[in-house]
């Protein structure tokens, strides 16, 4: 699914953020990529959804290279990956019409589209919130609600930056075992965190990433 090589990314004064990062992410593998803050997981999530443009190197999402990638060929990538930004914000609607909302805009029917949302809302555990506000859901709850948003049109890849952030260690093991669910229809998915990982990863494979550089065991 990701076949990383040689990527390499600088800021505009020059410092290294990432270099020679290589990374593979096979179709299916649940996986969390580990590193303090600042280390450049949200970069390399962004580049990997085709977020922002690579400098060097070369990116292999569902074999497609990110940086050979015409911008109507991007857009379409994009639109295959669900991309779950750190700090998620939700629309100012219930947590059902934000799904909808999103579901719609796709092209699906709004029928269809309350049938996907539903399906979303029972596997992360917020079916019965459906009806709230999403500005009213506690901090785990509004997790649920973005995994639902990035996972409801069944897409390619996941790619979640930080969703382990803010949260107490019973809420981290909580959000692990709705990523296990949400795998287990062999969905793939990267997850990024700043660890310690909570018990219920144990089992998962884990990248490191630090200094710029990736370590995987």
């Amino acid at each position: 699914m990701i076949q990383v090589s040689e990527l390499h990314y600088s800021t505009e004064d020059g410092l290294k953020v990432l270099e020679d990062v290589h990374l593979r992410v096979d179709h299916g593998e649940l996986v969390y990529l580990v590193g303090p803050a600042a280390s450049g997981k949200s970069l390399l999530l962004g580049l990997l959804g085709a977020q922002i443009p690579p400098q060097r190197g070369q990116i292999l999402v569902y074999g497609r290279n990110i940086v050979r990638l015409s911008s109507e060929k991007t857009l379409e990538l994009r639109r295959r990956i669900g991309y779950l930004p750190q700090g998620y914000v939700p629309l100012p609607r219930t947590v059902l019409e934000n799904l909808v909302f999103k579901l719609r805009s796709l092209g699906d029917f709004r029928e269809q589209a309350e049938e996907k949302a539903v399906i979303a809302l029972e596997a992360v555990g917020l079916l019965r919130e459906q009806s709230t506000e999403a500005a009213d859901l506690c901090a785990i709850d509004r997790v649920r609600l973005g995994l639902a948003m990035v996972a409801c049109d069944d897409p390619l890849l996941l790619l979640l930056d930080d969703v382990l952030d803010g949260l107490t260690p019973d809420e981290q093991e909580e959000i692990c075992r709705v990523l296990e669910r949400i795998h287990a229809g062999r969905m793939t998915i990267l997850t990024a965190a700043r660890g310690p990982l909570p018990r219920t990863a144990d089992g998962r494979r884990v990248i490191a990433l630090a200094d710029g550089m990736v370590s995987d065991p």
